[in-house]
């Protein structure tokens, strides 16, 4: 039995999170993007905009936090759009809020130093 994916987790906002988050909202996913910082989570839910990573870009309606637990909640997928110096860090902080049994997917670029 499949389940059909709708609501998607996009944690990391940079210029390929938010990318990737739009594609899924366009495509009609219910995308909920994770920010670092709390300035860019407000621009991309109020202005419909990421001001840092793609300022000239008009992003469709998405919901930014900066809450790993409010993005992971009821998440069908979850997408990893860090950088991989942080991956690790980041998903040890998030083990026990990543839904089980759900699709996880990386799109993490490049080479752990450590």
């Amino acid at each position: 039995m499949t389940t059909e994916i709708q609501r998607v987790a996009v944690l990391g906002a940079g210029s390929w999170g938010t990318t990737f988050a739009k594609v899924l909202a366009d495509a009609g996913r219910d995308v909920v993007l994770w920010a670092r910082r709390p300035e860019i989570a407000e621009a991309i839910t109020e202005s419909r905009c990421n001001p840092e990573y793609l300022p000239d870009v008009e992003l469709p309606p998405l919901e930014a936090t900066t809450i790993a637990a409010v993005a992971l909640e009821g998440a069908d997928a979850v997408v990893l759009a860090l950088p991989s110096q942080t991956l690790r860090h980041n998903l040890s902080a998030w083990r026990t809020l990543l839904p089980p049994g759900r699709t996880l997917v990386s799109l993490a670029k490049g080479v752990e130093l450590g």
